[in-house]
């Protein structure tokens, strides 16, 4: 397994447990009667399927407007454990998941480029 397989395998990890993470959150833990647990699964949830299938098949252009997109869920993590009471948890996980998925994606892009440019040698 090469060193890129690694990080497409790590930032894959944390995309699906950002998912699950999300999931258990709006699913599990106590929300107010304002916010419909459907309307909260669809601005959850469906952003984070556009790049699967590209993520799936290892796609660099994917992963990167992926790491662009974790942007978005690292933000709201901060905003939620900031002002969150209670369930400090949650906002954690969508931090660690987001900027881990982050990461990975950008040092995958930066090795299958080094990888290219050595092959095309």
């Amino acid at each position: 397994m090469t060193t890129d397989n690694i990080f497409k395998h790590s930032a894959l990890c944390s995309y699906f447990a950002l998912i699950a993470s999300l999931l258990s959150w709006i699913l599990l833990a106590p929300h107010s009667d304002n916010f419909p647990i459907g309307s909260m699964l669809l601005l959850a949830m469906l952003p984070l399927l556009f790049p699967l299938r590209g993520l799936l098949h290892g796609k660099t252009y994917t992963h990167a407007w992926t790491s662009f997109l974790m942007l978005f869920y690292f933000s709201h993590g901060v905003g939620e454990a900031y002002s969150a009471t209670e369930f400090y948890i949650y906002p954690w996980l969508e931090i660690i998941f987001s900027v881990s998925c982050f990461s990975c994606s950008i040092i995958f892009i930066k090795l299958n480029a080094k990888m290219r440019v050595k092959s095309h040698n």
